[in-house]
């Protein structure tokens, strides 16, 4: 029988290769693939989330063709995450394809983008999905099936994201699970660019918290990127990506295969 498939897809002006490290582990700290899945990358797209749903979707079509074994998990790494999501929003006749939505780090309420689009232009970053990331954006009313707004919250005195309603969270039987860091050295209410309560679309979403110093962002799949280290200060190392790994093993009931040193 063929391995199980983990389709693997990445985050906003991510090559897929940044996520090797949760396939194929690091400094002996096995991945994914110690655990008897094949682990497949959606390709990079330069495109808007609607535009990359489709592109996804013509790709899983194709694993048919390859002979990959269904359903298939999505595994979705932040902005990944809302194109895995919003696959079954626009396709939720193909629910029984997919076994299992994982999400890490994933703005499901969205983010303030504020100076981004600036930044992205100066860098020459051609991905043009940003504007589907903000807080409200049309893309997301769309996802969640509502809006949102500000409120100031009592206890703590700021400003929280509330939705106007209830929000979509999936076909019938959907299984959908999210991995989320909680940065204690940049405030521990999020990973640092994704709040906890957006990646839990407001605890509505079974979630794993990975609660540290070194959870940030990047960090949650064991990526160094130096330029971003200059703005935010973000580190890597093998401290969290083996629990967000360790996360989606147990959510998936995956054991090791005889070879592995687990």
């Amino acid at each position: 029988m063929h391995p199980r498939t983990i389709l693997i897809l990445s985050g906003y002006d991510e090559p897929p290769e940044h996520l090797q490290t949760l396939a194929d582990g690091r400094n002996g700290i096995p991945g994914l693939k110690a655990y008897g899945f094949e682990c497949i990358y959606l390709p990079r797209f330069y495109k808007q989330l609607g535009e990359r749903i489709e592109r996804l979707a013509e790709y899983v079509e194709g694993l048919r063709s390859r002979g990959c074994r269904f359903p298939i998990v999505l595994v979705g790494y932040s902005l990944g995450g809302l194109v895995a999501r919003g696959y079954l929003r626009a396709y939720p006749q193909r629910a029984s394809e997919i076994e299992s939505t994982i999400m890490i780090g994933t703005p499901n309420f969205g983010v303030t983008t504020h100076v981004l689009p600036h930044i992205t232009r100066l860098l020459r970053v051609p991905d043009r999905a940003i504007g589907d990331l903000e807080l409200g954006s049309e893309f997301l009313t769309w996802l969640n099936g509502t809006g949102g707004h500000w409120e100031l919250e009592p206890r703590t005195h700021r400003k929280v994201w509330k939705l106007d309603s209830e929000p979509w969270l999936g076909p019938d039987g959907a299984r959908n699970y999210v991995i989320a860091g909680l940065c204690t050295s940049h405030g521990g209410v999020g990973d640092g660019v994704v709040g906890g309560d957006s990646a839990s679309l407001g605890s509505r979403f079974p979630t794993h918290y990975i609660i540290g110093p070194h959870c940030n962002h990047l960090n949650l799949i064991g990526h160094f990127d130096p330029l971003v280290f200059m703005w935010t200060g973000f580190i890597a190392n093998d401290l969290v990506w083996p629990h967000a790994v360790r996360a989606i093993l147990r959510f998936t009931g995956a054991k090791p295969l005889a070879t592995a040193n687990a």
